[in-house]
């Protein structure tokens, strides 16, 4: 049957939620939850022959939204001829790192090819959880040729990465969805950067390790039960053309990964903050999946935390991502009727609040006493959907439930810290950097406030910006550097939080705000 999805023509089956369609025709959407229908963020307007409105779906959309053909693209289904409109938005993508002069050091092979084609290119690309950056790369010269960036397209199977995980064991040829959306991104990449496929040489991918997973065609189902041990570790070369990639004469590349949840983006970011120099090191990268990185003399310590759905925006009521009117900033000011004044991304009107903005507005909630010690929202707060809450701007709340999925999302990052704190055996303060969008956008006064890290470190921690695509872009333009990631790899003891004394007590004593 034929449809319509923003005006292009597509087919589907009858039957099919939008969901599925919308992801089977290579289009993105949010759907945080994977499509179980209950965080109801896949909204569209449709038009045609669909499904009723059934009582599950009408919980989530107002009826003002239902007038006005507002749906939920994981409960409604095609029945026959339709048009379908997502809501067009920008994200603000995280490419630039606090690192601009790279090492050249190409291998042989790849000097031999540059030498017998004319030119040898490369690609580095950093698959997030919600984001994709591609940059190319003459790979003699180190010139930047060209660069693009995306919303992941696998987003529409889930906001996180467990979402992901349950996607491909719960659904039918899930694996091969999840790795079709994302090679096929890939690709997409490639074609729109113009340059001859046949003189890409060299691809080289970070990203938490379920994404490395389906970016080089393994099942990520593994990760979804005890010993949650992936297929593959990496640090090795794949031939790009068996794995789908359209550059057939390209070797790819997949950073080491540490364990199932420590991926080769953690292990990338080691490179530019100059691990292994014999100084004491942490990094945070909080992003959709936090993971946190510590070196003390001759040991390194990893771990991740599961915090990044909140301060996406994906599990808070009217959070949102990095999109152009996205509430990024908020400072308090008594002149404004709210009490806050807000700072959008692009200066456009409010559509929603991301994770930034939310550590701000907490930090200054807990500062006016709107909300107390054990994150209860003031009573004398106005209602919404029957709790207490905040309101931001007009039709725009922080919610009791979302407090409730900041604390444990921080508590989550801080219980992390602490526990990698106490492994460090000699007596240096470490130098701490903040990593990925999310952190690099936080103010760190507000993340102190709140509790996101302990106090020391907050201060004087530096923002480094993508760090992961610097550090494999590193790898990519020198061979040096690709074999010190592999020995940086090797050295890291991955910590199991879930059965750690320290992190239970922490996680339990941080939940509560202190102030």
């Amino acid at each position: 049957m034929n449809g319509k999805i923003n005006g292009k023509e597509i087919t589907f089956e009858k039957g099919q939620t939008l969901l599925e369609i919308l992801g089977n025709s290579g289009f993105t959407l949010d759907a945080p939850c994977g499509g179980r229908g209950v965080c109801g963020k896949c909204k569209v307007y449709v038009s045609g022959s669909v499904s009723s409105v059934s009582a599950k779906e009408r919980a989530h959309l107002t009826e003002n939204e239902i007038r006005s053909g507002v749906r939920l693209a994981c409960y409604c289904r095609a029945e026959g001829e339709f048009e379908l409109t997502t809501e067009k938005s920008s994200y603000k993508i995280q490419t630039d790192a606090n690192h601009t002069e790279y090492e050249i050091c190409p291998d042989k092979k790849t000097a031999e090819f540059a030498k017998s084609n004319g030119k040898a290119v490369g690609v580095a690309v950093d698959i997030g959880t919600t984001t994709v950056v591609a940059v190319f790369y003459d790979l003699i010269s180190g010139e930047k040729l060209f660069e693009t960036s995306a919303i992941n397209a696998q987003k529409t199977f889930g906001a996180d990465v467990m979402s992901r995980i349950g996607f491909a064991i719960d659904t039918q040829n899930g694996d091969e969805t999840l790795q079709n959306a994302i090679i096929g991104q890939i690709n997409g990449m490639i074609k729109q950067s113009s340059i001859d496929e046949n003189l890409i040489y060299r691809i080289f991918v970070c990203g938490n390790t379920t994404m490395q997973l389906t970016a080089s065609g393994h099942s990520v189902k593994s990760l979804g039960a005890v010993p949650f041990e992936p297929l593959s570790y990496f640090g090795c070369f794949f031939s790009a053309e068996k794995l789908g990639y359209s550059a057939k004469n390209a070797d790819i590349y997949f950073m080491p990964c540490c364990g199932g949840f420590f991926g080769g983006d953690a292990v990338a970011c080691m490179l530019p903050c100059g691990y292994g120099d014999g100084k004491t090191k942490f990094i945070a990268d909080i992003g959709t999946n936090g993971e946190l990185s510590l070196e003390d003399g001759d040991m390194i310590y990893g771990c991740s935390t599961a915090a990044g759905p909140a301060f996406e925006g994906a599990c808070i009521r009217f959070g949102t991502g990095s999109v152009e009117g996205a509430i990024n900033g908020v400072i308090a000011n008594a002149d404004m009727p709210s009490g806050f004044e807000l700072r959008t991304i692009g200066g456009k009107d409010p559509v929603g609040i991301c994770g930034s903005g939310l550590i701000d507005l907490v930090n200054i909630c807990l500062e006016k006493g709107l909300i107390d010690e054990s994150g209860h929202i003031d009573d004398d707060c106005p209602e919404f959907e029957g709790d207490c809450a905040v309101e931001i701007t007009d039709g725009i709340y922080l919610t009791q439930k979302d407090v409730r999925e900041i604390q444990l999302a921080k508590s989550a990052i801080c219980a992390g810290t602490i526990v990698l704190d106490g492994m460090i055996r000699s007596k240096n303060a470490p130098e701490v950097s903040i990593a990925g969008g999310f952190g690099t956008a936080i103010n760190l006064e507000s993340a102190k406030g709140i509790g996101l890290l302990p106090e020391k470190y907050c201060d004087g921690a530096k923002a480094v910006g993508n760090a992961a695509l610097a550090g494999t872009t590193m790898a990519l333009l020198s061979e040096n550097c690709r074999k010190k990631a592999e020995e940086l790899a090797k050295k890291v003891c991955i910590l199991d939080l879930s059965t750690d004394p320290v992190f239970q007590d922490e996680y339990i004593e941080n939940m509560i705000f202190d102030i």
